[in-house]
């Protein structure tokens, strides 16, 4: 007579593939989080090359952001500009890089911490340059610090609130307050990932 499994058998291998789950699953979460992260960092190692070079042929950064906003900067002000629009000069008429690549953690969209709901106005790396002369103090500021251009992504938390300007300098407070991403805080931390022209920009959090 075949034999058939009772209710508690059957319970106990529910409770053991919960148990697995309930191991695995946090485990497999952290992993696609230290992915993103280095797919970011690769992405602006990337990027950080393609602007270099860029610089060497035209003996500046591309304009960044604020510098398209600003009509004292170039010949037009658009008030759409996004980051895409700065860094597609990237890729033509001289492709320093095939196409420009999407920033993991803002596919999707980025958490405003002003409204706490995502944004999808942006999917790139947010861009910023330093090298014009009608930008504001903190703009100027970090300039005077050595920096050119920034790369920025929010990291894990997406949450994008703050100005790269103060990140570089330190002196962000209440809603620009930010820091670097740090995965010694946990891999969830909040924390902004962020190249410039000196390399990866790391403070770790006090």
């Amino acid at each position: 007579m075949r034999r058939a499994f009772t209710l508690i058998e059957l319970l106990i291998v529910v409770a053991i593939i919960a148990i697995l789950a309930a191991i695995a699953v946090p485990n497999f979460l952290e992993a696609q989080t230290r992915s993103k992260v280095s797919r970011a960092k690769a992405d602006q190692r990337t990027l950080a090359t393609a602007i270099e070079s860029y610089a060497v042929d035209w003996n500046r950064c591309p304009q960044g952001i604020g510098e398209l906003k600003n009509a004292k900067c170039v010949a037009y002000a658009d008030p759409n500009a996004t980051n895409l629009k700065s860094l597609e000069k990237l890729t033509t008429p001289v492709a320093y890089v095939t196409s420009v690549p999407n920033d993991p953690f803002q596919v999707g969209g980025s958490v405003k911490g002003s409204t706490g709901k995502p944004s999808y106005a942006v999917a790139t790396f947010n861009y910023q340059s330093f090298q014009c002369d009608a930008l504001g103090a903190i703009q100027l500021n970090c300039r005077a610090a050595g920096y050119s251009w920034c790369l920025v992504s929010p990291g894990p938390s997406r949450h994008i609130d703050g100005a790269p300007a103060y990140l570089l300098l330190g002196t962000g407070t209440g809603w620009n307050e930010t820091v670097s991403y740090d995965p010694t805080n946990g891999t969830m931390s909040w924390g902004w990932i962020a190249r410039t022209n000196k390399g990866i920009f790391t403070v770790p959090r006090s």
